[in-house]
């Protein structure tokens, strides 16, 4: 390097002799020169030959040549270094440009291939707990981060009570909640419910109040809280609870897209795993549909027949419902449906099967009512009906119109051996007889088969 700078230097040199040269010989520099000499001598206080005016002349025109190139050079190097210090920031910008994009891409490579991970897990087997551990266990998954491990708790919806039941959790149980059944009115359920979408929250926004408070210790530093609906038809099946690290919640907005194909994926695993459930009952009401009904009421007949028990039918009609939806609308006649639906399944043992049975009517069976004592009347049946019936009453007495609704109660019952040639058929079509006759006979009354030693009721 020192070697070039000094070979440039020479070379510099020679260039300045010999356009000296040039000039002298062309420019006759020496008569213009000597003329100049002659017209400055008197000019200074002391006096000096023209040798030595040469040497002078010569040594300043060799500073003011080496002031210039000098500070030419120095120009250049100072322009040349910021040019250099923009390509490098150029170079710098694209080079981190292209590491973004590579890390982007990385990172979206990733994002794909967990989700295919994901789906590809969670459709291996089709069985109910396989699926629903699947999802608990790939929700942590997502949000878990290095320093803390996501506690996440999968709430399904139940269909006879419309309520939020406590289904798995991962890295926590139902020990951890106040407790292990929910209204979709309450929080932190209910923001997502109404919202349908996700709710991120903190402890200090009240999304921790469905923790007890002896248990939050549990947390530890996962402390932030993650509710996510699991959407399918437009309806919210199920909820993630996900207590997870602080972190999670910061980037939650930034990786949101892969987050909602996550949330949308697990959403379609939950639909998978409660498929059974949704195949068999009324999406509106709760109730079983009509076709399962029918199915499960014909094995029960023959069931009663082959260990000789009593079955009681009955059917139920809301009063004056279509004033409903005439003056308010259907909105309105769906939620007094989910309300009148409720109310029979409160009412009815476990063991009992309420349907819909079409429109505001419906039907419920009542296997082994009347058991023992009671073999030789629809007395249990009779209870039950009357239960249900003061129930609708109370809950909408005192209502304006078209709201004070009741409902009218047809019964029919096999007994055995009485009635054990009696067929589904035979049963529908007494029940209905009976309900056609508390409807015309003033409505909000229960009337069944009038038999021999039963009570005659209407």
């Amino acid at each position: 390097m020192r070697f070039l700078k000094g070979l440039l230097w020479v070379l510099f040199a020679i260039a300045i002799i010999a356009v000296a040269m040039y000039v002298t010989g062309n420019f006759d520099l020496a008569e213009r020169l000597a003329s100049l000499f002659l017209a400055i001598q008197p000019l200074f206080p002391i006096s000096f030959n023209f040798d030595q005016f040469l040497v002078f002349a010569t040594v300043t025109g060799l500073l003011v040549s080496v002031v210039v190139v000098s500070g030419s050079a120095a120009l250049i190097a100072f322009f040349g270094a910021r040019l250099s210090v923009a390509h490098q920031k150029q170079a710098g910008q694209a080079a981190a440009a292209r590491r973004e994009i590579e890390h982007v891409t990385s990172q979206h490579q990733r994002q794909y291939e967990q989700l295919l991970t994901l789906e590809q897990t969670l459709t291996k087997r089709l069985d109910k707990r396989v699926l629903v551990q699947g999802i608990v266990e790939a929700a942590s998954r997502i949000t878990s981060v290095s320093q803390a491990n996501s506690l996440v708790s999968l709430w399904l919806l139940r269909f006879e009570t419309d309520t939020l039941c406590f289904e798995m959790g991962l890295y926590c149980d139902e020990t951890l909640f106040t407790q292990t059944e929910f209204q979709p009115t309450e929080q932190p359920f209910a923001r997502v419910i109404t919202s349908q979408k996700p709710w991120v929250g903190t402890p200090s926004a009240g999304g921790m109040a469905f923790i007890k408070p002896e248990q939050a210790s549990k947390l530890s530093t996962a402390s932030g809280l993650l509710v996510i609906p699991l959407i399918v038809e437009n309806s919210v099946l199920g909820v993630l609870a996900i207590c997870c690290h602080p972190d999670v919640l910061k980037s939650y907005e930034e990786r949101k897209p892969y987050y909602d194909a996550m949330w949308g994926a697990l959403a379609l695993a939950l639909a998978v795993a409660i498929q059974g459930e949704l195949a068999i009952l009324d999406r509106l009401t709760g109730t079983h549909n009509r076709e399962y009904f029918m199915k499960r009421f014909v094995q029960e007949v023959e069931r009663s027949t082959r260990y000789q028990l009593p079955l009681s039918l009955l059917m139920v009609d809301i009063d004056n419902f279509k004033a409903v939806n005439d003056a308010l609308g259907h909105p309105q006649g769906d939620a007094v449906l989910k309300i009148i639906a409720r109310l029979i399944r409160k009412e009815v043992r476990a063991i009992d099967l309420v349907g819909r049975y079409g429109g505001e009517e419906f039907i419920i069976m009542l296997p082994e009512t009347g058991y023992g004592d009671e073999t030789t009347n629809p007395t249990g049946a009779l209870i039950v009906a009357e239960r249900i019936r003061k129930a609708v009453d109370e809950e909408f007495k005192g209502l304006q119109k078209p709201l004070n609704l009741s409902v009218s109660l047809g019964v029919a019952m096999r007994r055995y051996p009485e009635d054990r040639e009696a067929s589904y058929k035979e049963l529908i079509r007494l029940s209905d007889e009976q309900l056609y006759r508390a409807k015309t006979s003033g409505k909000n009354k229960v009337c069944a088969v009038r038999r021999e030693n039963a009570p005659n009721v209407s």
